[in-house]
């Protein structure tokens, strides 16, 4: 008998839920209650209705009534078959995922063993699932717990990537071909960090030709641009 195939989310990029079918499924419509989502199935807890009161409704209005009503449209998405569940009583909310494959999770689990230890394939598969900043479009600028929890994340998911970028093309120098797409991103990630650029221009010189050369080029103009900018300010 076939494995049922479990429910894909992906948190880095925009919020997706893909149900057995190969589906996504269709999310609410409130930005504020995906956030809600988005944060229950990153942090992976349990918590307190008073905190999510807090990080999501900290304001005039009834809060623990708006959660409940996120939290209906939460529970009526996860009951559509996926096999993962809303756990809630009158003090505590949280979601158990099941076997689902969650993005952000696979990533964690990478850093919290080593990404020195880990393999090429492995490597090469984390560094695929990167497909775009955590939580994209679900900023909140006014609930400012949450906002603060959210860029605390984004960075340190951006600061994975740079290490799982370096560590393959660190694995894969000897194979320019190979390593060259990993240098592109690194590089295009943060066009203005000098260190990446000194780092790795030498390499990239090494293996490809002009086109590659007039790549690095632009990123070093691009990368003097602010500090001409700022002398011609002082002055």
């Amino acid at each position: 008998m076939q494995r049922p195939i479990p429910l894909q989310v992906r948190l880095l990029g925009e919020l997706q839920l893909v149900g057995a079918d190969g589906k996504a499924l269709a999310l609410p419509a409130s930005r504020k209650t995906r956030a809600l989502l988005g944060y229950l199935i990153a942090t992976g807890q349990v918590h307190r209705r008073e905190r999510l009161c807090d990080l999501f409704w900290d304001g005039p209005d009834d809060p623990r009534a708006e959660l409940r009503w996120s939290l209906s449209k939460i529970r009526a998405l996860l009951g559509d078959g996926s096999r993962a569940r809303l756990v809630a009583d009158r003090e505590r909310v949280g979601i158990e995922l099941g076997d689902a494959l969650v993005d952000h999770a696979v990533v964690r689990s990478l850093a919290a063993s080593s990404v020195s230890a880990a393999t090429t394939e492995v490597l090469t598969e984390t560094v695929a699932l990167f497909g775009g900043e955590f939580l994209d479009g679900l900023d909140l600028p006014l609930c400012y717990r949450y906002q603060e929890w959210c860029i605390a994340e984004r960075e340190a998911m951006s600061q994975l990537r740079f290490r799982v970028l370096a560590a393959l093309i660190a694995r894969l120098e000897d194979v320019p071909t190979d390593a060259l797409p990993y240098a592109y991103a690194l590089v295009a990630a943060d066009p203005l960090s000098k260190p990446v650029m000194l780092r790795w221009s030498g390499c990239l010189g090494r293996w490809a030709g002009p086109t590659t050369r007039s790549f690095i080029t632009s990123g070093r103009i691009a990368y003097s641009k602010p500090s001409l900018a700022r002398r011609q300010a002082r002055n």
